[in-house]
């Protein structure tokens, strides 16, 4: 709300003599009105202060009843004061009067004084006053817009100075019916020109009320107070919020963008993201207030985090209500990542001896690459490499090694299991090397006695063995025999 000019009262008291209905050498009369402050604005209270005296020439004392302002013609009291005491001859009183006037014109105004001489007889003096009101001086303003009813709001409140000299001691102050203000008050030592407040106010109804005061001391040292006073243009709290969010940019862990949109007519305050798969949160962040019609882009740098669906949530306050927005979107990412290729096996010596390669097919080093053939009922780890370290692989680079194993005849896989720290934490990877092909199953019925259990010489069977040294005794034997009996 704007207002044009500057406020000023301009009060003039016409300099006429008092009309009384005796003598003045004889009873009292009115000797001097005067009016402060000289220059008050519209709806400040301003006070005329009349001096009557007694003539030293009277006989007696002059004992005032009423003091009072009335207009021209009208029976109605602007102001009033009874009995202000008794005035001595050669003596005077000053008895004030306070009025003040809301809107701009010219008042014809009468000071009446009522009083009795000491011989009891009435006197009744009238002294004329024109009181002219113009606007001038420092006001206030307010500036609203639409607000929401439940929802935080930011008014503008101005203090305009258009006087040559600086308004000081300035107080500017937000109130209202139906509405919280929250830190209503500014403090200024001086106002020269302009100065524009924010307050934060919160509506209760759609029949809120805002009133703007303005208090300030003049440079003649008077204290003064203006207001503006306006309904609020309210309209109920709409809520619509949208969350999406994608993989922002490449790499081996890509950061996650989440686009948050405000399409409610209030803000979102207190935005909170997180970021959870299977239920599990894995990471949560604030954001900045998001305003309506607005959209906030947040940037989250994450780590440790697989390839897959992630679940995202926002929880924000809008008004007076808490909610939340939600959304799932696929997370591509490509860490640091030991895979085994090139696998081979053999038997030597009665070892079986695998060899292979540890790749990296992620785009990141990993680093304290050990791989190990794990201990079963079937499968003995064995020197001269029961496990073997690796170190460091950088992306899309690798390493070969070499286990040795003791296994059981009849045993078909071997499991290798390789730990690794990419980014800082570590991950296990395991493996069953198939090595069926190569070792042969024990010899269950004399039918299977001659059977090959297995291609690529694997390990004779128990049985098989005992079998043949027990011929090979009976060859010695009968030979030894034979040749006694010659």
């Amino acid at each position: 709300m704007k207002r044009a000019g500057a406020l000023a009262l301009l009060i003039v008291l016409s300099s006429v003599a008092g009309v009384g209905l005796v003598d003045a050498a004889t009873t009292g009369h009115i000797s001097d009105v005067t009016v402060s402050p000289k220059n008050p604005v519209p709806g400040e209270r301003f006070t005329i202060q009349t001096t009557i005296k007694n003539s030293e020439q009277s006989s007696g004392g002059f004992q005032v009843t009423d003091v009072y302002i009335r207009r021209p013609g009208s029976t109605d009291e602007i102001s009033r004061v009874e009995n202000p005491g008794n005035i001595p001859p050669g003596a005077s009183i000053k008895v004030p009067l306070t009025a003040s006037f809301e809107n701009p014109g010219t008042r014809e105004l009468r000071v009446h004084v009522v009083g009795r001489r000491s011989g009891g007889e009435l006197v009744k003096l009238q002294y004329p006053a024109v009181v002219t009101v113009r606007q001038s001086g420092p006001q206030v303003s307010l500036s609203t817009g639409d607000v929401v009813v439940g929802a935080e709001n930011t008014v503008k409140v101005t203090a305009v100075n258009g006087e040559n000299s600086p308004a000081r001691s300035v107080r500017v102050s937000l109130s209202g019916t139906d509405v919280q203000v929250e830190d209503d008050t500014r403090l200024l030592a001086k106002l020269n020109e302009s100065r524009t407040f924010n307050f934060s106010v919160t509506p209760q109804s759609a029949d809120a009320e805002l009133n703007a005061e303005l208090q300030y001391t003049t440079s003649t040292g008077n204290t003064r107070v203006v207001n503006d006073k306006v309904a609020l243009d309210t309209e109920p709290l709409r809520e619509s919020v949208e969350v999406d969010a994608t993989t922002a940019g490449s790499g081996a862990q890509p950061a996650v963008a989440v686009d948050i949109s405000n399409l409610g007519n209030a803000p979102l305050e207190n935005p909170v993201i997180e970021l959870s798969r299977n239920d599990t949160v894995l990471l949560r962040r604030p954001a900045k207030e998001v305003a309506s019609d607005q959209t906030r882009t947040v940037k989250l740098n994450v780590t440790d985090i697989e390839s897959g669906p992630l679940d995202v949530r926002v929880g924000y306050h809008m008004g007076d209500q808490a909610s939340e927005a939600t959304t799932t979107f696929q997370y591509s990412a490509n860490p640091g990542r030991v895979a085994l290729t090139s696998l081979d096996y053999s038997m030597q010596r009665g070892k079986l001896h695998i060899t292979g390669s540890a790749s990296n097919v992620g785009l990141e080093a990993v680093d304290s690459v050990t791989i190990r053939t794990v201990k079963t009922e079937t499968v003995t780890p064995v020197r001269p490499n029961s496990e073997y370290f690796v170190g460091s692989i950088p992306s899309s680079d690798f390493a070969t090694f070499d286990l040795t194993a003791q296994v059981t005849p009849g045993t078909e896989t071997v499991p290798i299991k390789v730990t690794y720290l990419s980014n800082g934490t570590e991950r296990t990877v395991r493996k069953n090397v198939d090595v069926s092909d190569l070792i042969r199953r024990p010899v269950e019925n004399k039918q299977d006695s001659g059977s090959d259990g297995g291609s690529g010489g694997g390990l004779p069977s128990i049985p098989l063995l005992i079998g043949g040294v027990v011929a090979m005794l009976l060859v010695v034997g009968v030979s030894g025999y034979a040749y006694k009996q010659r």
